[in-house]
C-alpha cells in the first residue's frame, strides 16, 4: 500500500518546468495553433517527438535548462516543414528585421555595401549584390563585377576562396582607400576602382539606372521598410517616364519579400488593378487590398476603410521582369500578379516557392521571435495566388559563367523579349 501511495505521490507532484521546456511549449502552442502553411506533417506529432529530444538533452538539469537548450531543437523542428516562411528569429535577427522594416538597419561595422562570392576553381570573387547608395554603388561597381585584386594583391595569390574573403575583408574595415581591381562585361574590361568603407544602412530600397538604349533597370531587392518603398517605385518609374524611357527591365532576382502593403503599393505601378485577399487558418479573418483608379481600399470582416493616393504613377510601356530561384514572397506575390494580368513576361528560373502564404512573428519569451505561414493569399477571381512564379521565358544561369564570361544571359533574353539588342548595360 506505502508503495502505491508513493507512487501516485510522483504521479500527482506538480512537474517543475525549466526555461528550455517554457520556450518550447510556447513555440509548439503557436505552431499547432496558427500555422497555416503548405505541409501537411501532423503538428501534434511533430511536437510530440521534438518534445522526447528536448527532454533527452535537458536531463543533466531538468529544472534548470536554459533557453539556449531549446532553441536548436525547435530550429529543426520547424525546419522538418520545408517552408521558408516558417523559421525562428534571435533576439538579434529579430532587432535587425524591426531595423530594418524602419528603413534604418546600421552596419555597425565598415563596409561598401556589396555582396560577393566565391568562384569555382578560382580565388576570384564575383559581385552579385550591390547595395544601393554605398561606397560601391557610388563607385561604379556592379552586379556580375570579377574581383581579380585588392590592393594590387591577386586574389589568387592566396591560399583558398576563405583567406581571400577575408582578404578583403580586412582591407574595407582598414578605413583606408581600397582599390579593387575587377573585370568586367563580355569584353572583359579590366578597371581599377577606388572606394573606401564607412558604416552604411542595410536597410534595401528600390533604384533606377537609365541605360544609354534607353531601357529604364528598376531594381526592386525586398519590400522590408515601411512605407518607403511602393511610394518610391512611383516616384522611379514617373522619372523613368519623365526621362523618355523606351522600356523597362523590373528586376526581381533576389528580392526576399517583405511587407505585403509596400508589394501592393509597388504592384499599382504596373497593374490597372492590384489585388491581395488574405485569409487564416479558420477562415475567421479575411482582409482584402485594392488599389484601383488611384484610390486604396481596405476590407476587414467586412469592414472597409480606403484612401486616395495621389503619388501613383503607372507604367504603360514595353515591361520584361527578371524573377530567379532567390525571389520570395513578395517577390513572388509581385511577379505573379504581373503574369496573370499578361503585362510583361518573367524570365529566369522558378522562384523560391512561398508565394501563397503569409508569415506571422510571434514573440518568444527569451526575446526571440517565431514567424510562421499565418495566412493564404488570393486574387480577386478567388483563385490562390501560386506557390511559385513559373517564368514565360526560362534562362539558366550560373555563377560560373557569369564569373568566366561577363555575361548576365537572363537580362540579355530580357532585352531580346523588349526588341533591344544587347549593348552596354
Amino acid at each position: 500500500m506505502r508503495k502505491v501511495l508513493a507512487t501516485l505521490a510522483l504521479l500527482l507532484a506538480p512537474v517543475l518546468a525549466s526555461p528550455a521546456q517554457d520556450l518550447f511549449d510556447q513555440a509548439s502552442f503557436y505552431l499547432e495553433f496558427y500555422y497555416n502553411g503548405p505541409s501537411t506533417l501532423s503538428l501534434k506529432e511533430l511536437t510530440a517527438r521534438y518534445q522526447g529530444e528536448l527532454e533527452r538533452v535537458c536531463a543533466p538539469r531538468r529544472e534548470s535548462c536554459p533557453y539556449d537548450q531549446a532553441v536548436p531543437v525547435i530550429q529543426r523542428m520547424i525546419e522538418e516543414l520545408r517552408d521558408n516562411h516558417t523559421y525562428y528569429l534571435s533576439p538579434e535577427a529579430l532587432r535587425s528585421a524591426r531595423e530594418s522594416r524602419q528603413g534604418n538597419a546600421p552596419s555597425r561595422t565598415l563596409r561598401i555595401g556589396i555582396t560577393h562570392v566565391p568562384i569555382p576553381g578560382s580565388r576570384d570573387r564575383l559581385i552579385v549584390d550591390v547595395v544601393e547608395g554605398g561606397p560601391a554603388d557610388e563607385a561604379g561597381l556592379q552586379y556580375g563585377d570579377r574581383i581579380i585584386a585588392v590592393n594590387g594583391r591577386p586574389l589568387n595569390e592566396l591560399p583558398d576562396e576563405n583567406q581571400a574573403a577575408q582578404f578583403l575583408v580586412q582591407a574595407v574595415q582598414s578605413g583606408r582607400p581600397v582599390v579593387l581591381t575587377i573585370l568586367r562585361g563580355p569584353e572583359r574590361q579590366r578597371l581599377e576602382i577606388t572606394l573606401t568603407g564607412r558604416e552604411i544602412n542595410l536597410a534595401r530600397f528600390p533604384s533606377l539606372k537609365l541605360r544609354p538604349d534607353g531601357v529604364a533597370v528598376l531594381r526592386i531587392p525586398d519590400f522590408d521598410a515601411q512605407g518607403q518603398v511602393g511610394r518610391r517605385v512611383h516616384e522611379l518609374v514617373r522619372e523613368a517616364q519623365q526621362k523618355g524611357a523606351r522600356a523597362m527591365i523590373l528586376e526581381l532576382r533576389g528580392n526576399s519579400g517583405g511587407l505585403l502593403n509596400e508589394m501592393i503599393l509597388a504592384a499599382a505601378a504596373f497593374l490597372d488593378e492590384a489585388y491581395v485577399a488574405l485569409s487564416d487558418r479558420y477562415q475567421t479573418e479575411r482582409t482584402e487590398f485594392r488599389i484601383r483608379d488611384g484610390r486604396l481600399t481596405i476590407t476587414r470582416n467586412g469592414q472597409t476603410e480606403s484612401a486616395n493616393l495621389p503619388f501613383l504613377a503607372r507604367w504603360r510601356g514595353p515591361l520584361a521582369v527578371l524573377i530567379d530561384e532567390n525571389t520570395a514572397s513578395g517577390g513572388e506575390y509581385l511577379a505573379a500578379a504581373i503574369q496573370k494580368a499578361r503585362v510583361a513576361p518573367l524570365i529566369g528560373v522558378p522562384t523560391l516557392g512561398i508565394g501563397n502564404t503569409t508569415t506571422r512573428p510571434f514573440n518568444l519569451i527569451n526575446g526571440g521571435a517565431l514567424s510562421i505561414s499565418y495566412n493564404r493569399a488570393y486574387f480577386a477571381d478567388g483563385t490562390p495566388y501560386p506557390e511559385r512564379a513559373l517564368p514565360d521565358i526560362v534562362v539558366q544561369s550560373s555563377i560560373e559563367q557569369l564569373a568566366n564570361t561577363g555575361r548576365d544571359l537572363p537580362f540579355e533574353k530580357a532585352l531580346e523579349a523588349l526588341g533591344i539588342r544587347a549593348g552596354n548595360r
